[in-house]
């Protein structure tokens, strides 16, 4: 119930997150609507295309629609029916959690993994209620499949086998990718039968012999589950074999999607380091260095305490799966910042074992030793409990009423089979809020489609990124097809995200190429007021603006001090560009000079060879460039048009500007 509270603190009526959440709720809206999912989606990618469902399999639909049909009769939505579902999935977590920890020590590790599990903020902010995603339901039946792995291969039993089939007969109905789990626990026969095999000095026959009887029980239980899964998947028409030779891709190569790269939460990250391995675990930390360290010993104390206690007592079995845990928990941190949540939940259960398993120890010695380690759970408990609460309530649906009225404008005020493109972030929208076609919606349609996700990617980049209109019209044209018109976004969150742009459309990489710069975006910090409460001085960092009736944006550098040499300010509501002459600019500085001892600067005769934007708002600036000064971006969102012939402005605001492409 706790787990639940901190997931929907801040839920929303009607509200929920963007992005990949959009696009399950669309299928769910199909479900309950029609009474089936749909096989072609008919607005998304332009052309429509297959729904082959290997980015969500459908039963996470199924109970939600099930759950819609119980709560629409108090009143919800299906839209708030969606971000209560996720709130629910998310906390069911702590069941698995629970199981799987007390299976592999006692009831004491299993309270500690549920609490811990249901509470870490690693898994946290990618399973509350808002964020209706696959998530909340893949890390249940990650937890679930393993607790029954090795709940079937310890019984034995006909039983515990039909619920191992059961339990990952879930899993591949719910992820395509669900021979995660699978690989986990075939590595971890593997491993046992190593455990087994090796001695204190060498290999000897007889262990190897007695070795294999040991695990021939184990290898049948494998084999009819494989079996099992492959006449189900035929019969549900799902994938079992694909399913793990995609995962084997993800393993190997992501990148092979080149919008993989650009994905922030795929990013790599060092385990390596205190802060990498701090992430692994959970990201359990309050920004206090002394206590954030504390509670990193004392996970990293029980891990090993768990390894420890299971290998001195020759439990062989445990000792294989929790180091099969940790192995596979290590590799999935080397795919990228994202993976971290699958490696918090496999870290969380070893320390929750190792805590259980100290509590046993304990309760055999002193009494001071027992109460020390029941405190120190409830400590451990209490910490994880407050940070949860403190998270849950900063997580929740993001609120934008300028996009609101952006998707409001494409859905009313466009034909209804418009093309509306921009990069592939905002895809998920368009469908789901704008009801319009688009040209990518996240990573997916990789080979369902006219053109791949890769050929999409490189085309949007260039569209944006090129100071050739024609040759964006030529790439638009190429996706519309039978669409009456066209449409296109430019917004604010592409200044910090061009570096992909950039990179995709024309091949410079900034990180690399210093002849690429990218846009600097800078925040207000501070302002100075003259007595009258007018704003007369605005700073940025380096940068301050002068304000009057013309900004001028001054950067400085420790005491001197340089102009730019173009501004793009706003005046009455319309876009205006100063650029000075050289003479314009002398007197420009004769007439600024008595200011260098009031503001403790020297300006030099030099201009930056860079345009500055400064919008109305005044909220940050913008650095331009030379390379990007006259791209299709610029023109669009900080030139509100000026330039472009083929691109006509019909809604604008601080955030989003749309144009029409005649």
């Amino acid at each position: 119930m706790f787990a639940f509270y901190i997931r929907i603190i801040n839920n929303i009526p009607d509200k929920i997150l963007s992005f990949d959440p959009v696009f399950m709720y669309r299928q769910t809206y199909y479900l309950v609507n029609w009474g089936h999912l749909p096989v072609w989606d008919e607005i998304s990618y332009y052309t429509g295309k297959i729904m082959d469902y290997h980015y969500a399999a459908p039963l996470m639909f199924y109970l939600t629609a099930l759950l819609y049909s119980l709560l629409k009769n108090f009143g919800f939505s299906l839209l708030t029916t969606v971000s209560y579902a996720g709130g629910i999935y998310g906390a069911a977590i702590a069941i698995p959690a629970f199981l799987l920890g007390r299976e592999l020590s006692n009831k004491y590790g299993g309270l500690l993994a549920a609490v811990l599990v249901s509470t870490a903020p690693q898994i946290l902010v990618r399973t509350f209620g808002a964020s209706y995603d696959t998530d909340q339901i893949v890390l249940f039946f990650i937890l679930f499949t393993l607790f029954s792995g090795v709940y079937a291969l310890r019984k034995k039993t006909i039983s515990s086998f039909c619920l191992l089939l059961g339990s990952f007969i879930g899993f591949m109905l719910s992820w395509p990718l669900f021979s995660y789990t699978l690989t986990i626990i075939f590595g971890f026969v593997l491993i046992y039968f190593l455990s087994n095999i090796t001695g204190k000095r060498f290999i000897k026959y007889e262990k190897i012999k007695t070795s294999l009887i040991k695990i021939k029980d184990l290898i049948k239980i494998l084999i009819g589950l494989v079996i099992g899964l492959i006449v189900v998947g035929i019969l549900t028409k799902s994938d079992p074999i694909g399913s793990l030779s995609s995962l084997l891709l993800i393993v190997q190569r992501a990148e092979v999607w080149i919008v993989n790269i650009s994905i922030a939460e795929l990013q790599p990250f060092s385990i390596f380091n205190i802060d990498g391995w701090m992430l692994a675990m959970g990201r359990f930390s309050i920004g206090d260095n002394l206590i954030d360290i504390l509670i990193l010993i004392i996970f990293s104390l029980l891990m090993f305490f768990g390894f420890f206690r299971t290998y001195k007592e020759k439990n062989l079995f445990k000792f294989s799966f929790l180091l099969t845990l940790f192995l596979v928990g290590v590799y999935s941190t080397f795919r990228g910042i994202r993976f971290t949540e699958f490696t918090t939940a496999l870290f969380i259960i070893i320390i929750s074992a190792g805590f259980g398993y100290f509590v046993e120890w304990s309760s055999k010695r002193e009494q001071f030793l027992k109460s020390f380690s029941l405190g120190l759970g409830l400590v451990l408990a209490l910490f994880a409990i407050s940070l949860g609460l403190q998270l849950g309530q900063n997580v929740g649906p993001d609120i934008s009423p300028n996009w609101d009225n952006a998707w409001s404008f494409l859905k009313t005020q466009t034909p209804e089979f418009s093309l509306v493109g921009t990069w592939w972030d905002p895809g998920h929208m368009i469908n789901g809020y704008a009801e319009r076609r688009n040209i990518a919606d996240g990573a997916h349609c990789a080979n369902t489609c006219m053109y791949t996700i890769n050929d999409r990617i490189v085309d949007l980049g260039k569209i944006m990124a090129t100071s050739n209109e024609n040759e964006s019209l030529e790439l638009i044209r190429k996706y519309q097809g039978d669409s009456p018109k066209v449409y296109w976004i430019a917004s604010d969150d592409l200044i910090g995200k061009f570096q992909w742009l950039q990179y995709f459309g024309t091949g410079c990489d900034a990180r690399t190429d210093n002849r690429c710069p990218l846009y600097m975006m800078l925040g207000e910090q501070s302002r100075s007021v003259d007595n009258s409460g007018n704003i007369v001085l605005r700073s940025y960092g380096n940068v301050i603006v002068l304000m009057g009736e013309v900004p001028i944006p001054i950067f400085v550098q420790d005491i001197n001090a340089a102009l730019f040499e173009e501004t793009i300010y706003y005046a009455n509501g319309e876009v205006k560009i100063f650029k000075p002459t050289q003479n314009e600019t002398q007197s420009l500085l004769e007439t600024l000079k008595p200011l260098e001892r009031q503001l403790n600067i020297r300006f030099v005769n030099q201009t930056m060879p860079l345009t500055v934007w400064v919008p109305q708002h005044f909220s940050y600036i913008v650095i331009i460039p030379q390379n990007l000064r006259n791209s299709v971006f610029t023109k669009m969102f900080m030139l509100e048009g000026q330039g472009l012939e083929y691109f006509k402005q019909v809604f604008r605001n601080e955030e989003v500007k749309i144009y029409e492409v005649i």
